[in-house]
Parts: structure tokens; sequence; C-alpha cells
């Protein structure tokens, strides 16, 4: 009696574990097509990574840039920043945000796979969103209150 090929369907799950990276190979030997005098293939799942709302991933830290207004970059805010567990903290800025001022707050980026229990970074960056226009009078009190302190 000839071979016939039978076709299966079997299902296959795999569990990303925290920490894992874009590119991360996971491979089922053996469970790939089979022919005729041939040993059953493998099949590799290659780990890709969905692309976050809110945060962006560099390596094991994430960044988040945040908006505020000229005023609050100028005399300080407190504010919610979101986590990625879905959670916020309340993070304090006492000094004036310039141009590239970062805070980086320690342990709240992604697990490290090579180091399990610690975790990355959470960079937060910072947009200034300055007003669209300004009236002589609000132009008169900023050059009377700044004065030239560039």
């Amino acid at each position: 009696m000839g071979r016939q090929i039978i076709q299966e369907d079997e299902i296959l799950s795999v569990k990303v574990n925290p920490g894992w990276k874009k590119g991360t190979k996971v491979t089922f030997e053996g469970m790939g097509n089979e022919s005729p005098g041939a040993y059953a293939a493998d099949v590799t799942f290659v780990i890709a990574e969905k692309r976050h709302s809110l945060f962006r991933r560099v390596g094991d830290d994430l960044e988040l840039t945040v908006e505020i207004p000229l005023v609050k970059a100028l005399t300080g805010c407190s504010f919610p920043i979101p986590l990625l567990g879905g959670g916020t903290m309340n993070l304090e800025i006492d000094e004036i945000i310039g141009p590239g001022y970062q805070r980086v707050i320690k342990g709240q980026g992604m697990a490290n796979k090579k180091e399990p229990g610690s975790r990355g970074n959470l960079n937060v960056s910072f947009l200034v969103n300055f007003p669209k226009d300004l009236t002589n009078e609000q132009r008169t009190a900023a050059v009377s209150v700044l004065g030239d302190s560039g």
C-alpha cells in the first residue's frame, strides 16, 4: 500500500515571559510538516513587539513623553505619571524644565530576562506647550518678569 499525506491541525501555545525582546525565538522541535521518508520539521515562532500607546521600549528601559504647559515648565509642577502595569505615580518637579530635560524613574521599565527581579528604568521626557499667541499686555508682563534670562 502507498504512503499517504494526512493533514492534522495542532495548536501550539507560546508562553511569553516578562523581559523577552523582539526577535526572541521559541522552537517546537519536530512539530512541523512531515513528509514520507523525512523527519518532521521544526516550528519556530519569532517574538514581535506590539507598539504601546504611551511607552517606547529601548532595551529594558521605557521612554515616555509628557506634554506640559509653559507655565508649569517654568514654575514647577506635580502630576501623575502612568506606569506600565496600569498604575500611576506622582512626579514632583521643582526645577525649570528646559530643552532636553529628562527625569529617570529607576526600576519602572521592562523586566530584565537575564537578571530576574530587576527592571529597566522609565525615562520621562517633556514636551513644553507654548501659547499660540500673547496679548501685548502678556508680552510686556513676560518681559518684565523674565527680562533677558537666556
